[in-house]
């Protein structure tokens, strides 16, 4: 009686000490499922490339449509929120005055190219899965290199810098690839009156 009672006593421990090691199996696998996936630093980093246009007054003839582009990186301060930086590149545009203007300006032909950097937040919003709708604002900091070919016979050419600043604004939209990979299609705007400059692009940013 004894022996059987042991037995039977060896069995009962044996499945609780079985039912135990499930219970705490399924709890340690339960709390890795629940551990959040490993963070990421939050920086993200792309390039853009498109069609960049100036908003000049034309007289005689104007080209101010060229193949522009630019690169950017950003830090996450929240998931919806980044600050940010571009730096856009804008390529040569030329204009040609007629005979009024150019007296007025001194001025015949002018060739320009121009480097920006902006400095500001990016605004995302998730449209639906997979796309998310970005809104930029900040200030912009310009580089004009102008080459300014006078009237007259000799046609004199000289070469002029100009610093200047102004506000920025764009949008954009993003389509995920991956978790890290996305597409883009950008509207850049800088807004300088006659001098405001314009940027439509595509390209793609990875996220680390």
């Amino acid at each position: 009686m004894i022996t059987i009672a042991s037995r039977k006593i060896s069995r009962t421990l044996s499945t609780l000490a079985v039912a135990a090691l499930s219970v705490l199996g399924s709890s340690a696998m339960a709390e890795e499922e629940l551990k959040p996936a490993a963070r990421q630093w939050g920086i993200y980093a792309g390039g853009n490339l498109g069609v960049g246009a100036a908003q000049w007054d034309c007289d005689v003839s104007c080209d101010r449509a060229r193949l522009s582009g630019k690169v950017f990186g950003g830090k996450r301060l929240t998931p919806g929120l980044a600050a940010e930086i571009n730096y856009m590149v804008f390529g040569g545009m030329e204009r040609a005055n007629g005979s009024g203007q150019s007296a007025a300006t001194n001025i015949a032909v002018e060739r320009r190219s121009v480097r920006a950097l902006t400095a500001g937040i990016n605004w995302e919003v998730e449209l639906l899965e997979g796309f998310t709708n970005q809104i930029r604002v900040g200030w912009a900091f310009k580089r004009i290199d102008s080459d300014l070919v006078e009237p007259g016979v000799d046609g004199v050419e000289r070469s002029v810098r100009d610093y200047r600043q102004a506000p920025y604004f764009g949008v954009g939209l993003a389509m995920n690839i991956t978790r890290d990979i996305r597409l883009l299609q950008s509207f850049d705007y800088i807004i300088d009156g006659k001098d405001s400059l314009y940027l439509f692009s595509v390209g793609a940013s990875a996220e680390f």
